[in-house]
């Protein structure tokens, strides 16, 4: 990983999407301030668009890895050291926090489902990834055609309605740290999964040059879904397609874009970190945009200093 994205910015051929990196910048900016200010109506896209970047990707590394020589064996262990290592981190540097800071009991012995997701809530992320990679290697080995992509395509949407609704059970609450209906993360994964599916889907769409396949599919389970449950969630799948396939469209080619998109996993990873910082310098009261602000600029400046250390930038 470039200290400063710059090499691998420069490192993209003509033909790269610039403003997808942009957009998964603006996905990270997105959970923060829903993270920030309880903007749920933000905060599902962001991690929408989160998740089909990410799966989006992956079905890329995938193939290059394939054909490059490193093999599957290479690619799940530069996946290994991407996700895993990052979480163990995470998961320790959380919980020195935590015992310092809180009062409250680590609940892993009690709650077996906290080894989904670590001492802070928002480390689900990181074993759902890890798990949601084994959907990687099928879809980008096995779906090759326009005709596997349209069966692919209709499995995802009853497979999607299902946990769409397991989700539903739970709504917003399931997000919360006290309160959710269903054990944490399962509203989690119910929700990310279909999406992270998508995105993988629409790797292979744009390579067969058969995106509308892949809309297809978004529009009829979102719509299944907002007739048996007319929520902001049940929406997303169809919302996250759309802005992501508009992003893949753009003509803009500034290596800028593709720098912010480093700063991405760090921001996401920290946050939470910089809005505690807020809080316990101006209290349980602070403004809500001003934590937005100590959150967001300081896990950017956090990630930035990462990446100019041995060991820590592969953290972030």
């Amino acid at each position: 990983m470039a200290e400063d994205g710059g090499a691998k910015a420069r490192a993209k051929g003509a033909e790269y999407r610039r403003a997808i990196d942009l957009l998964r910048f603006l996905a990270a900016a997105g959970i923060v301030l829903d993270h920030a200010l309880a903007w749920g109506f933000v905060g599902y896209p962001a991690l929408g668009l989160f998740l089909i970047l990410t799966s989006y990707f992956g079905v890329g590394t995938y193939r290059r890895s394939m054909t490059g020589g490193a093999g599957a064996a290479g690619f799940w262990a530069a996946r290994a050291k991407r996700i895993l290592v990052p979480w163990l981190f995470w998961c320790a540097f959380y919980r020195v926090v935590w015992e310092v800071v809180s009062d409250e009991p680590f609940h892993l012995l009690s709650n077996p489902f906290t080894l989904l997701i670590g001492p802070s809530i928002h480390l689900w992320f990181l074993p759902f990834a890890a798990v949601a990679l084994i959907f990687i290697p099928a879809i980008a080995r096995d779906v090759e055609t326009g005709r596997q992509l349209a069966w692919a395509s209709a499995a995802l949407i009853p497979f999607s309605i299902a946990l769409g609704l397991i989700h539903a059970k739970s709504g917003l609450e399931g997000w919360q740290i006290a309160g959710s209906p269903i054990p944490q993360p399962v509203p989690q994964w119910a929700f990310s999964l279909p999406i992270y599916i998508w995105g993988a889907l629409a790797a292979v769409s744009h390579r067969l040059r058969a995106p509308g396949v892949t809309l297809g599919a978004a529009a009829v389970s979102s719509g299944i879904m907002l007739a048996l449950d007319w929520d902001v969630a049940s929406i997303q799948m169809l919302l996250c397609a759309v802005v992501f396939e508009i992003f893949y469209r753009l003509p803009w080619k500034g290596e800028w874009m593709t720098k912010l998109a480093g700063y991405a996993f760090g921001i996401y990873l920290m946050h939470p970190f910089f809005l505690l910082v807020g809080y316990k310098l101006f209290g349980a009261q602070m403004d809500k945009a001003l934590g937005f602000g100590i959150a967001f600029f300081g896990a950017w400046a956090g990630t930035w200093a990462f990446k100019r250390l041995p060991v820590l930038k592969g953290m972030v």
